[in-house]
């Protein structure tokens, strides 16, 4: 490894990687569920993962069964204010001969060298325009995308259990208090409070609790893998997927999803991080072109 390639992945792991923890969280559960052990379950698995396909022609065809190289776009989006927001996109490239997955996150509110943020371009052109604009920037094509709906994680938090995570600061949100030092969201309603944008000033603490629940979230359903905590009756399942279907949208079809879990699982397991890191410039946080020229020539490393 480089002396460039260190310092990027030395700074970033003093960062936990929201992206990356959601996108994992993904896989570890439609893994676990495609692990039924019925006819039926695995049926009821493969229905309610349909309710989260949503095909789109924009990205490029790839082979999985001929464990080819493949990019996925992962966007985290939302309402705030009835104003739609991306809290986070990451591109990763997972390349089952190195055996690794690698993400690069994009800061969404720092200028990119076209003069553009990640936040301006989601608020225009949703996700297809994110997706032509990160294919321009990278010079590369995006195979496939996962996207994350931020006000439907607290159906996904509820029907896996709840989380306590906790809270650095005393505030209220919809009727509800949440107090500094642990607290538990058990409920749907609780975790849509918590994660609600409360005023102007707002918006880094809630990113931060955005990224505290997913972290929990995360830990909740790889908890589910231990076959001790597994439920498996019908009505656990169902209410299961019906919270996925509603939370995850996704251009990966069932079968794609099975190749890939079938090919790729060691390269899955085995995660690398990149980020681009922007300068102060008169106040605004840029990131320079030949930034994103280093950055780049990493990440087209890792799909080779």
């Amino acid at each position: 490894m480089s002396e460039q390639q260190r310092h990027h992945h030395r700074r970033h792991r003093r960062k936990r990687h929201l992206g990356l923890k959601i996108f994992l969280s993904v896989l570890v559960l439609l893994v676990l569920l495609i692990g039924g052990i019925t006819y039926g379950v695995y049926k009821s698995v493969e229905n309610g993962y349909n309710n989260a396909y949503s095909a789109n022609s924009k990205t490029t065809a790839v082979d999985f069964s001929k464990k080819q190289p493949f990019t996925t776009l992962l966007v985290l989006t939302g309402t705030t204010n009835n104003q739609k927001q991306v809290y986070a996109t990451a591109v990763s490239s997972t390349n089952d001969q190195t055996q690794k997955t690698t993400i690069l996150n994009f800061p969404v509110t720092d200028v990119l060298p076209d003069q553009t943020t990640i936040n301006s371009i989601y608020s225009t052109g949703g996700t297809n325009g994110l997706l032509q604009s990160i294919q321009t920037l990278l010079g590369l094509k995006i195979n496939k995308i996962v996207n994350v709906n931020v006000n439907k994680m607290g159906e996904l938090i509820e029907t896996t259990g709840g989380v306590s995570i906790q809270n650095p600061r005393t505030f209220v949100s919809n009727g509800y208090k949440f107090n500094q030092g642990t607290v538990t969201l058990s409920t749907s309603d609780q975790v849509t409070a918590y994660l609600s944008q409360i005023d102007t000033n707002d918006q880094a603490a809630m990113i931060t609790r955005l990224q505290n629940v997913s972290m929990a979230l995360y830990q909740n359903i790889k908890g589910l893998t231990n076959k001790s905590n597994l439920k498996l009756n019908f009505n656990y399942y169902r209410n299961i997927l019906y919270a996925f279907g509603d939370t995850v949208k996704t251009n990966i079809s069932f079968n794609e999803f099975k190749e890939i879990a079938l090919h790729y699982n060691k390269a899955l397991t085995n995660t690398g991080k990149l980020n681009l890191h922007s300068s102060d410039q008169n106040g605004i946080q840029m990131i320079s072109a030949d930034e994103l020229n280093n950055v780049k020539a990493l990440f087209e490393k890792t799909l080779k």
